[in-house]
């Protein structure tokens, strides 16, 4: 346990007998007071404060530091504030000891800006700090051989290659996250303006820059931030949102440099493995992430390094985004193993023989990694290109290769780095995600998988690189139930194309035969060459037992040596007396020959005809155990393996696997329940799934390629569920029957859209302007499904006749598919669902002339000119079993002229129609591309595209003011600043725009303002102001100082309009209260719309903060004006009384290290969301009113009570400090 641990480690840091340390003690609130005696000086007391609680110590908490303590010299405190930076994961008495060891060289050798004066004694020892003057006699000698780099700017800025930059002067100051290198003035400068040269470089190409720490010539630690938003990447909608990306998000690439700055040059000469540069990739709602959020993400995966080995079984469970931070996305795992393990061999090799990537990568596996630059002649594999036509739709910050750029003239390694991360997100389903290879297969997929080695689908199961099946059952539980329905008919009809083969799951034989005898004499589903009676002999493999279900108990032959069964494992009862066989996990053998089962058994679901809906049976025991009552039966264990068995056995043993699982909606209730008191896992449900039935759940999510989202209602669901899966029913099908389930559906590679478009290009001349499209049906048996959402649409089997000439078979009319879609005979019994049939509504080029049939049935050769749009599936028992759904027309209506305007104008001489005999109605969502093709698109020209930087992404050359988009990115003047240090005389060389210049690069040339918000307008007497709280204590009230302070400065340097915040320091008198204004919102938000109507320019917060602060949350509500209710339609994260609902302002999700800014930032951002747009409950002008204090009070604690959030202790402060004054017209 954390609290356990933390409370032995402090034990164990005071009989440690740390040196400089004369005590450890445990304080009150979970804080640990040291008393620190320096060589010199007066001691002091040092409190330690696990962040974000002890709970999360010590794995996933920092330390916070700080002294109340007078007269502690300036460097001293300067180094506890630096403690969070490097403490992440730290155990108390090594953290004791490095404090130690720090405050002492503090002591000794005080700081240039604050000396501490040390008397005359010299002759101090302490830890790492042996050899300095021996190593400042080497910098002596060394600052010789560097005087003649500085005679000319030009080596200055494009060194040799032999050039160390001084780093063989280097001296360390130490191993931890603060510690600092030494090198000579000259070396550094060299350095420092290399360092600028390589981030500009990617800058110009359209990257955003974060410093988290360091990036200086003397940083023994750096941590470097390059980030692109998703919408510029180039994917398509159906991609970004298969990979559960949003366009408004940062793809962040985390560099991280543990022995200093490592330029391209000494990347390449050095070995691979020397390097100390590790790499992380994720997704962020800023361009960068904060320096604890970056050490928690290098932290994760070096302690998921070191315990592979433990988790061979372990689903990673992906972090859901949050609207802030850094967060993993669908293939940071795969993505990350890859660019530590392979990036930087795979750039030397490109370097040396001038190779692709993909050549490289093919070179390094024939290789072995070693490169051979003897080679006289490479062979031809290496030396074949990536796709150009891929490479084409990419970005320029991509597709632009800077390693073969010949106008560069330095490399700039991180924006090289960027670029790899970038391709092989954008370009990852052309790979394999375990071992990195090209997968050569001849269909597309919109989702990323494995190739076909075995040891692939292993590895990419028992390492995490797959989606997590809890997040996905929690999240879109129909879709689950949809993959598994597929999945189970498939196999029953023996048409699985792909088997799980690699995982080697641990099965039971196949003694009887079931997926026959549904299709005897209907249909030959059978594999060919694989006899039905092909099965092992059951006497070999059946034991024979005496059971006794009631007490759940077997009893073996007393003359068998020792148990065959060990515990954990599952087997297989049969009894005369029981129709069906029973699933059991062996829970003790330690009575053998008696065994005792799990309480609970699980029986298959032997009915298969359609009638038969009962769940797997759970059978509990009884209170009162009834007498013994053994009866004879055999019994069969899972000890075989899935990967040796024929097609035949593999398909009845996934039927079985699948009708051992619990239904959907129980899977969903379990994990539900278990979410509450820790996190979700199927694995731990270990007497229900089996760890077989679990691996194939596992596999039927994780090899789905397509996307597939509900907009729906379905069977069963309530209105409180529909709101809370995000349900978007405004993208569903209009004119459709009510018997028919409806899902976004889109599948085929990242780039088939754009290929699509092509399509469309190509055939412009051929096309009706204004239908360049046309919707038709395509019916599919149900047992074809599954392989249609992994493989795609394709005519590669013949199964119904092809009178009409070969090509993917589709009609106008729904009726004429649904004979196709046969009327399905066996379903999983776990379904909701229960689909009877299923077909795609797709969306093809309109050139019905160049198909290779139009009449009677649309016959497309071209696979590229069809999308999938929709997935529609037929759930049992129709309309009757559906819900009345809240907004949607009368089954035997169509809805037409309520969304006319939202919806695809069709070709009226090929209308898709419906089984109702009308239209249906396409919502425009489902034809975003296409749309750019019709009529009404083409007479009102689209605004042009801007570009990032010239198109080249060399940045030797490029123009800065294209690319600084302060506006759009939302960087940090810091981030720019450091492109432009104080010791690069910029404007003296020619070489670039000065820093003042890059500051009001958006600026409007005729003068215009860019925001209607006028600063110091609010009227200060209508607002509670406070006195200073009777709670104030002098470390919160210095830590607020110095933090208003801070934003301030902020505010002074940026622009109103690029801020969107504003704080009048007139208006605060005492530093616990805070007035700000939020301001200047995207003009195309319902609230920035709502905000202009009622001539409102700003929303009007308060921000208090208690006595605990920084180490509580703020109090941060809305004073005017109020807006829309959540019940009543509102959003933006506003309670009915005005306070914010986010996790972040509550102790459960405040960490210390969060800013003032970080939060008011987070604030704006959820008050932008569009999932549930913010409102305001008035757009009169003039007839706005104000939240009053005890109603936000009150609806913060409803709030936290609703989530299961911690109040922050002393809350109840808020509400009177000392008394409120000036009370504003809501009464306060």
């Amino acid at each position: 346990m954390p609290r356990k641990a933390f409370v032995a480690d402090v034990q164990a840091a005071e009989e440690k007998h740390i040196p400089g340390i004369s005590s450890v003690a445990r304080g009150p609130d979970d804080d640990v007071i040291v008393m620190f005696v320096p060589a010199f000086g007066s001691p002091f007391e040092i409190n330690f404060m696990a962040q974000p609680d002890v709970a999360s110590y010590p794995s996933e908490s920092m330390f916070m530091a700080y002294t109340n303590t007078e007269g502690v010299p300036a460097a001293a405190a300067a180094a506890l504030e630096e403690i969070p930076n490097w403490s992440f994961g730290m155990r108390l008495p090594e953290l004791i000891t490095t404090v130690s060891q720090k405050l002492q060289r503090v002591f000794t050798k005080g700081s240039r800006e604050d000396p501490v004066d040390l008397g005359d004694d010299e002759d101090t020892e302490m830890a790492d700090v042996e050899g300095d003057e021996q190593e400042d006699d080497e910098d002596d000698e060394d600052d010789e051989d560097d005087e003649d780099d500085d005679d000319e700017d030009e080596e200055d800025y494009y060194p040799d290659e032999d050039d160390g930059f001084g780093l063989s002067n280097v001296r360390l100051g130490s191993s931890h996250g603060n510690a600092v290198r030494q090198l000579d003035p000259a070396s550094a400068a060299k350095l420092n303006s290399r360092i600028r040269h390589d981030l500009k470089s990617a800058k110009l190409a359209g990257f955003s820059i974060g410093v988290l720490n360091g990036m200086k010539a003397e940083s023994e630690n750096s941590i470097l931030s390059l980030s692109i938003r998703v919408a510029k990447l180039g994917l398509s909608e159906e991609a970004v949102q298969a990979w559960d990306l949003e366009p408004q998000l940062y793809f962040v690439l985390l560099i991280r440099y543990s022995s200093g700055y490592k330029c391209f040059e000494d990347i390449i000469n050095e070995p691979a493995k020397s390097h100390d540069v590790a790499f992380r990739v994720g997704v962020s709602s800023r361009y960068k992430c904060t320096l604890l959020e970056a050490l928690a993400a290098f932290r994760e995966t070096t302690t998921k390094d070191t315990n592979k080995q433990k988790t061979d079984d372990d689903d990673e469970v992906v972090p859901e985004k949050t609207t802030a931070g850094f967060s993993n996305i669908f293939i940071s795992s795969s993505l990350n193993d890859f660019i530590n393990g392979q990036f930087i061999s795979l750039l030397k090799i490109r370097n040396s023989v001038a190779l692709g990537w993909d050549g490289a990568k093919r070179y390094f596996n024939d290789k072995q990694g070693r490169l051979d630059v003897q080679t006289a002649e490479l062979a031809s594999q290496y030396l074949e290109g990536s796709d150009a036509q891929k490479d084409s739709i990419l970005p320029d910050a991509i597709a632009a290769d800077h390693l073969t750029d010949h106008q560069v003239k330095v490399i700039s390694f991180p924006f090289i780095a960027a670029q790899f991360a970038l391709r092989y997100l954008t370009r990852c389903t052309e790979f394999c995600l375990v071992c990195h290879d090209k997968i050569e297969e001849d269909f597309e997929a919109l989702k990323p998988y494995v190739c076909s080695k075995p040891l692939c689908l292993y590895q990419y199961m028992s390492l995490g690189f797959g989606p997590s099946v809890e997040h996905e059952i929690l999240t879109q539980p129909y879709v689950v139930d949809l993959l598994v329905s597929f999945c189970y008919s498939s196999a029953y009809a023996r048409r699985l194309r792909e088997y799980p083969t690699g995982m080697s799951l641990a099965v039971p034989p196949v003694l009887t035969s079931v997926t026959a005898s549904s299709y005897a004499g209907r249909m030959n589903y059978q594999a060919p060459g694989t006899p039905v009676d092909a099965l092992p002999d059951k006497k070999s493999l059946q034991i024979e037992v005496k059971v006794d279900f009631h007490r759940q108990e077997i009893t073996f032959n007393a003359a068998l040596p020792s148990s065959p069964v060990r515990n954990g494992d599952w087997v297989v009862i049969a009894a005369a007396s029981r129709s069906s066989p029973a699933h059991f996990r062996v829970d003790d053998i330690s009575y053998f020959p008696l065994v005792k089962l799990s309480s609970t058994s699980v029986n298959r679901n032997g009915n298969l005809t359609p009638e038969s809906t009962l769940p797997a049976v759970l059978a509990t025991p009884a209170t009162t155990p009834p007498p013994a009552s053994l009866i004879p039966a055999t019994l069969t264990i899972y000890n075989q393996n899935f990967d040796e068995m024929d097609d035949l056995q593999k398909g009845e043993t996934i039927v079985m696997l699948l009708e051992t699982l619990p239904s959907i909606r129980e899977l969903r209730a379990f994990l539900v329940q278990q979410s509450r008191e820790s996190e979700a896992s199927l694995k731990s449900w270990k007497e229900r799934v089996s760890p077989a039935a679990l691996g194939m759940l596992r596999w039927i999510i994780a090899s789905n390629r397509s996307c597939i989202v509900q907009v729906d209602r379905c069977p069963g669901q309530s209105d409180t569920e529909l709101a809370m899966s995000k349900t978007r029913l405004d993208q569903r099908l209009s004119g459709i029957s009510e018997t028919w389930v409806q899902f976004r559906f889109a599948q085929g590679s990242p780039d088939k859209e754009q290929r699509f478009l092509n399509s469309l290009r190509a055939q412009q001349t051929n096309l009706d302007a204004k239908y360049p499209t046309i919707f038709a049906w395509h019916g599919s048996a149900l047992c074809n499904w599954h392989s249609i959402i992994r493989s795609g649409l394709d005519f590669k089997e013949t199964l119904n006749g092809r009178a009409y000439g070969h090509g993917v078979y589709h009609a106008i009319d729904q009726s004429t598919s649904v004979g196709y879609a046969q009327a399905n005979t066996v379903r999983w019994h776990g379904s909701e669902l229960k689909i009877n049939s299923a077909m795609s509504l797709n969306e093809i080029v309109n050139c019905p002339t160049q198909f290779t049939s139009s009449t009677p049935f649309l016959v497309v050769q071209h696979i590229d000119w069809i999308q999938c749009r929709y997935l529609l599936v037929q759930a049992q028992g129709g309309s009757s079993m559906l819900p009345e759904p809240p907004v949607r027309g009368n089954s035997n209506q169509v809805t037409g002229d309520l969304n006319s305007t939202s919806e695809v104008e069709q070709d009226p001489k090929r209308p898709a129609m419906s089984t109702l005999g009308k239209p249906i109605g396409v919502p425009r969502c489902a034809a975003s591309i296409s749309r750019a093709f019709r009529v009404s698109a083409v007479e009102t020209p689209a605004k042009k595209k801007r570009k990032n930087g010239s198109g080249s992404g060399s940045g030797s050359s490029g123009n800065i003011t294209q690319v600084v988009e302060l506006e759009s990115e939302g960087e940090n003047i810091s981030d720019i600043d450091f492109l432009f240090s104080d010791d690069e005389n910029t404007s003296a060389k020619g070489k670039g725009k000065s820093k003042e210049q890059l500051v009001t690069l958006n600026s409007k040339k005729d003068g215009k303002p860019l925001t209607d918000f006028v600063a110091g307008s609010l009227d200060q007497a209508t607002l509670p102001m406070l006195q200073p709280p009777l709670y104030a204590t002098s470390s919160a009230t210095k830590t607020l100082s110095r933090n208003l302070k801070e934003v301030l400065a902020t505010q002074k340097k940026t622009p109103l309009h690029e801020l969107g915040w504003y704080i009048n320091p007139e208006m605060i008198s005492n530093v616990y209260q805070w007035i700000v204004e939020l301001h200047s919102f995207d003009p195309t938000l319902p609230l920035a719309q709502d905000m202009k109507t009622a001539k409102v320019t700003s929303i009007v917060l308060e921000i208090r903060f208690g006595k605990d602060y920084p180490f509580s949350p703020p109090f941060v509500r809305v004073i005017r004006p109020r807006f829309l209710p959540f019940q009543s339609g509102g959003g933006g994260h506003v309670t009915a009384g005005g306070a914010m609902c986010m996790e972040l302002l509550t102790n459960t999700g405040w960490t210390s290290v969060s800013t003032i800014e970080s939060v008011l930032l987070q604030v704006r951002v959820e008050m932008m969301n569009l999932d549930r747009p913010a409102r305001l409950e008035s757009k009169v002008r003039g007839s706005q009113r104000d939240y009053g204090t005890a109603e936000a009070i009150d609806a913060y604690e409803r709030s936290c009570k609703m989530h299961g959030w911690a109040i922050p202790p002393g809350f109840r402060d808020f509400a009177s400090p000392t008394g409120e004054l000036g009370a504003g017209p809501s009464g306060y």
